[in-house]
């Protein structure tokens, strides 16, 4: 057997047949399963009120068979829990996890973090959970009111912050990720949402420097405002950024995004010419089996199929999903939905947006998690 690696940045494997035939199989960077498109927040940057979906969650037969297709077919060594919906909300959380983990696979859950009680965090603990991506993403009272929320933001900030110190001083494993959210990238989009979120660059700042101190408080660790104040100083928030506290906790700086044109009535030019490096690199599996090329298709709507019907690798080898290849290895989107997703509401907006992604993804290798590691001390 020979790995290889194709021009998306996709790990395949070559096996010999009968025949010594060489065949590619694809491989995933991360398949993502979508337990539950149920959610208790409802928050102004989330296309969840916008999805055509019925809520529900996902059988939990049809979630093993997902990882037995993975594992069998060697698609990939990991997986999330995420598309739209909090997971934690589905009944089976926690043996979802430890059905992952037995079968040898890195697991990573995303959360809004508002059910991280006491007894939740022992149980993900117990779990040996790889990783905890927690979206707080606001960091005041006032912008809390965008999350759409019943629990009050001072209950809601201590709740994530108590996570932390306890899976601090659990001394397990377990690399956790708060992640917040920058608003100084809607200008590059075409949003007509309200989102009630600062777009004001120095007033994030400040309050991610309060965040941070919070957090090293929380582990144990005394920091002054202006040490912290001073180190942020190199560092541009401009990109996604992940801000190093420890060996294992970090804070993430992400940009509001736009869920492929999700947030606008306007008329999207739709672009025919670009690059991506998530689609067949994050897949998405839906709560009812539906395969999506990328995670950020919330609707289903680049479907490959469902593995309800299908393995997840013959999905991944159909005639659509090589089609989808092709086109990109010759800069082309011949998706709709992707053609959509890197439009805009002018037609010279789109095809710049187009020829940005082929500089990004394919000449300048900005492979997912597209994020930028900082350490700073």
């Amino acid at each position: 057997m020979e790995t290889i690696n194709n021009e998306m940045g996709v790990k395949t494997f070559k096996v010999e047949n009968q025949r010594t035939e060489k065949v590619a199989k694809p491989k995933a960077v991360k398949v993502y399963f979508e337990l539950t498109n149920i959610c208790n927040f409802k928050c102004d940057y989330c296309p969840i009120d916008r999805s055509e979906r019925k809520k529900n969650y996902m059988d939990f037969s049809l979630f093993q068979k997902g990882i037995d297709d993975i594992v069998k077919e060697k698609i990939t060594d990991s997986v999330g829990f995420h598309v739209l919906g909090e997971p934690l909300l589905y009944p089976r959380f926690i043996d979802a996890i430890r059905f992952a983990k037995s079968c040898g696979l890195r697991t990573e859950v995303n959360t809004n973090g508002s059910l991280l009680t006491e007894e939740s965090v022992d149980q993900i603990i117990n779990s040996r959970l790889d990783r905890l991506a927690i979206s707080v993403e606001t960091i005041d009272e006032k912008e809390h009111e965008c999350r759409g929320s019943r629990i009050p933001f001072q209950i809601y900030y201590r709740r994530v912050i108590n996570a932390v110190k306890r899976i601090k001083y659990s001394n397990v494993e377990m690399d956790v990720e708060l992640c917040l959210m920058n608003t100084q990238s809607k200008k590059l989009f075409d949003i007509e949402k309200l989102i009630r979120l600062d777009s004001e660059k120095d007033s994030f700042k400040k309050k991610l420097i309060l965040f941070i101190s919070d957090v090293y408080s929380a582990i144990g660790k005394q920091i002054s405002f202006d040490t912290i104040q001073y180190a942020l100083r190199r560092v541009s928030l401009n990109r996604p950024k992940l801000i190093q506290i420890d060996d294992h906790i970090s804070v993430g700086v992400q940009l509001l995004a736009d869920w492929g044109n999700a947030f606008t009535s306007k008329r999207i030019y739709p672009t025919k010419i670009g690059f991506c490096g998530l689609a067949l690199n994050n897949i998405g599996i839906l709560n009812n089996g539906e395969v999506t090329i990328c995670c950020v298709d919330y609707d289903g709507k680049t479907s490959l199929g469902n593995i309800r019907y299908d393995s997840l690798g013959s999905l991944l080898s159909s005639k659509k999903a090589e089609t989808i290849r092709e086109g990109y290895k010759k800069n082309k989107i011949v998706d709709p939905i992707c053609q959509r997703c890197f439009g805009s509401a002018r037609r010279l907006k789109a095809v710049m947006k187009g020829l940005i992604s082929i500089y990004l993804f394919k000449w300048f290798k900005f492979q997912p998690p597209l994020v930028k590691k900082v350490l700073l001390f």
